[in-house]
């Protein structure tokens, strides 16, 4: 994947220098609004492919939201420069909107085939700067024209599908598996996935549960009691945080309970047999009480 990346990078920097270059020669044979276009397409499809590098390179999201955009900004004022302020605006707005897509992009699919949408973007890139070029050398040249009218609208038709059936066809097959990227994307499914933790305290004349915090849940989550002794209930809360700052087990009159850091010490006696429910202010991490 870096490997990959650095390929892109290398492949965007020399078509997109070359691109101003030509910008910054024939700036006077070139129309305002031909300029402004030139610039607003070379910005937009920069910022999006480095965006999206970040994205697919980083773990969270302000970096690579933070990269594109400045990515985005910078080309934009660089390639608008030699047209004008109105091109410097355009460019540098267009950037900055890619490259948030792109780094939100790149954040989204790093677990989920990235390759692909790499490479589509890549192509697409490599296309669109290709006719950017070739409009810059025809339309600063009076010996070549350029007469788009001869292409059957069947032919563009069908390349469009052959592109889509490859696209499908990749996406199907096994050739853009990475090396180590399922066991990567299996590997953060557990750690977000709360372990199954038992206490039995049925047996005891004195329960006493003492509960962890953790980043996937409490610890232990399952506890079973006897019906009619008191329980005493210690939560240690590592992290004053947001979600599991708040505790509830309503059927044992536990409501809203504010946990801050450090231990908490509760009670609670479980008058009748069944299966009760504990859980964070949230309601998104829980745990069960089963009394016998």
């Amino acid at each position: 994947m870096y490997i990959l990346s650095i390929i892109t990078i290398t492949i965007i920097s020399i078509i997109t220098g070359y691109s101003i270059y030509l910008l910054h020669r024939h700036k006077k044979k070139l129309a305002n609004l031909s300029g402004i276009i030139i610039v607003t397409v070379i910005t937009m499809m920069g910022g999006l492919l480095a965006g999206y590098i970040s994205g697919i390179l980083s773990v969270g999201l302000f970096l690579p939201v933070g990269l594109g955009t400045l990515i985005g900004f910078t080309l934009g004022f660089i390639a608008g420069q030699p047209v004008g302020i109105l091109a410097i605006l355009s460019g540098s707005v267009s950037g900055i909107m890619s490259g948030i897509v792109g780094a939100l992009l790149g954040a989204i699919l790093q677990f989920d085939n990235p390759v692909i949408m790499l490479g589509i973007f890549l192509g697409l890139y490599v296309i669109i700067l290709g006719l950017i070029l070739l409009f810059i050398i025809v339309e600063t040249n009076g010996k070549l024209s350029l007469d788009t009218s001869g292409i059957s609208p069947f032919n563009i038709l069908s390349s469009g599908l052959v592109l889509i059936a490859l696209f499908l066809f990749l996406y199907s097959s096994d050739f853009v598996k990475i090396p180590g990227e399922a066991e990567a994307a299996q590997t953060q499914k557990k750690s977000t996935t709360p372990e199954k933790t038992e206490l039995d305290l049925t047996k005891e004349s004195n329960p006493k549960i003492e509960m962890m915090i953790t980043p996937t849940g409490y610890s232990p989550n399952v506890i079973k009691v006897k019906k009619g002794v008191p329980v005493e209930l210690n939560i240690t809360n590592p992290g004053d945080n947001s979600c599991f700052s708040t505790f509830m087990m309503p059927d044992f009159g536990l409501e809203n309970v504010n946990l801050k850091a450090g231990t908490t010490k509760l009670s609670f006696t479980p008058d009748e047999a069944g299966q009760y429910t504990f859980s964070c202010g949230m309601n998104m991490f829980k745990g069960t009480v089963i009394v016998e």
